[in-house]
């Protein structure tokens, strides 16, 4: 039995072809006329419409990985700016892409370099995390700050406080931000997460600080300890062995903080030592081979960490 062919019968519709913004279509080729060439070798890989707040609301993506408020580079032909008010609806057959919009969102301009085959530029997605942290969009904050600082969620408040800073000043200023400025970025985010980290979990010489309250086992704390016998200015000037001495100047101070932790009651293992003076246990161990090796084999020094 031969089944009818009905294809002719029923043509494939059309797609519904969103509307093309013809003011963003003007504005893009006035962005193109006032154009300079200042950057042999680099190319114009797009123009997009973004919500950042610049001059004519549309910036140029170059092959460096910078943006400006003009295009710097050679241009390549118009069809290859898949971001452009003027590249073409349909991509191939009766398939095609969204045209970009005159209000552009942080979703519609990485929906759009995806469209492209291409990773969205990092400057791209700091001034989009820029935007969300103005407008208090945490979730894309939080993944610029896991995908593109490679930080953890306990640096939220650091990232979006560097975000609101002034490394982005020379796209405003100079009409270019290059991928430079990420390391101001960052060192921006450094210095508050720092100064927003507790006193007693900062830490000094690789050792960890210890609160006066700290426990040291028979009710007691450091507080006690250090009211009970305050420590000198070196500890080392009030050893009298010479071969101790000339041991311990040969340590550096976080080392030393280690070796005179053996010498406080309830302190029983190099283990015990490091944690005393605020190290890991593996620097423990570290400064347990430095000081058999000092000594020397005439000097004995535990082999292990089961005892002093």
């Amino acid at each position: 039995m031969t089944v009818p062919d009905t294809t002719a019968d029923h043509p494939r519709p059309w797609p519904a072809i969103p509307p093309v913004d013809l003011d963003l279509v003007r504005r893009t080729e006035r962005f193109f006329d006032g154009a300079s060439l200042t950057k042999p070798g680099v190319q114009v890989e797009a123009v997009i419409p973004v919500h950042w707040g610049v001059d004519q609301g549309l910036v140029a993506v170059h092959s460096d990985g910078s943006v400006a408020t003009r295009p710097l580079g050679e241009h390549p032909a118009p069809e290859l700016l898949n971001l452009s008010a003027a590249r073409s609806l349909f991509a191939e057959g009766l398939d095609y892409r969204s045209v970009p919009t005159a209000e552009p969102t942080t979703q519609s301009i990485e929906r759009g370099f995806l469209e492209m085959g291409r990773q969205v530029p990092p400057v791209v997605r700091a001034l989009n995390a820029r935007q969300a942290a103005l407008t208090g969009e945490q979730e894309v904050v939080d993944r610029f700050t896991a995908e593109v600082m490679g930080l953890w969620s306990g640096w939220r408040e650091p990232v979006a406080t560097a975000l609101l800073g002034n490394w982005a000043d020379p796209l405003n200023g100079g009409g270019e931000l290059s991928p430079a400025a990420l390391a101001e970025l960052r060192s921006e985010a450094g210095t508050i997460h720092r100064q927003l980290t507790p006193i007693w979990r900062r830490k000094t010489s690789r050792a960890r600080l210890l609160l006066l309250d700290t426990p040291l086992g028979n009710n007691s704390t450091l507080y006690d300890l250090l009211a009970a016998a305050p420590a000198p200015d070196d500890p080392a000037d009030t050893l009298e062995d010479e071969r101790l001495l000339l041991i311990l100047r040969d340590l550096h101070p976080a080392e030393r903080q280690v070796v005179l932790a053996l010498a406080h009651p309830g302190v029983t293992t190099w283990k015990d030592a490091a944690a005393f003076a605020g190290a890991t246990t593996a620097f423990g161990e570290r400064v347990r081979r430095k000081v058999r090796k000092l000594a020397g084999p005439r000097r004995s020094v535990p082999a292990t960490g089961s005892e002093k």
